[in-house]
């Protein structure tokens, strides 16, 4: 079983699916859309690393740091989601916010993630509840305030999420520079909010 890699990066496309050469073999990885995105081919990267082992196919799933890996982990348990739709669902939200709209019950979080509709939003809330603080995620106790501040986005900074996921930044990244945001300019038109999260992310 393949539980981490460490290469260099041969190829990715925006659907989330990476090359790595590790001495001189090259290990096919489906990612959440974002990770590895900011690197360039060439360069040395590091996978955490799940192997799914079917009757017909070996898959790897990567993942950027233990966190989304053990995140991974919890969705797949959950009825009905395979390693695809777990990686699609870690497309969308970082564990820590995933974690928060779970306890939260925040169905409107869940649900802004690409194939994720409101029954699925459900089950995750019903199966995923107490499992992902317990899995040291996220601390106890931030994940409530971390949910009550999601349901306050307004509809400029939940456009700006959008558009900062659809130009490949991570979740976390997005997260982070949403938050400052949310704090320091809320009412800004959405150019100028768009402006200063590249400005933020780009350093």
């Amino acid at each position: 079983m393949i539980a981490w890699l460490r290469g260099r990066l041969r190829a990715h496309d925006d659907e989330g699916r990476v090359v790595i050469d590790v001495g001189g073999v090259g290990y096919a990885v489906t990612v959440p859309v974002g990770v590895l995105g900011q690197a360039a081919l060439g360069d040395v990267v590091e996978l955490h690393v799940h192997t799914n082992v079917r009757e017909d196919q070996i898959a790897l799933f990567g993942f950027e740091d233990e966190a989304q890996h053990k995140a991974f982990l919890a969705l797949i348990q959950v009825s009905k989601v395979g390693p695809k739709l777990a990686v699609n669902v870690l497309s969308g939200v970082s564990p820590a916010t995933l974690a928060a709209a779970v306890e939260q019950e925040d169905i409107a979080t869940l649900t802004r993630v690409s194939g994720v509709g409101r029954r699925l939003a459900e089950r995750l809330v019903v199966e995923l509840r107490g499992k992902l603080e317990g899995l040291g995620i996220v601390p106890a106790g931030i994940a409530a305030a971390q949910g009550a501040a999601k349901g306050a986005e307004s509809t400029a900074i939940r456009d700006l999420r959008s558009a900062l996921a659809n130009l490949q930044y991570r979740p976390k990244e997005i997260d982070a520079v949403l938050a400052e945001i949310a704090a320091t300019a809320p009412d800004e038109p959405f150019d100028a909010m768009l402006r200063r999260a590249l400005s933020a992310l780009r350093k």
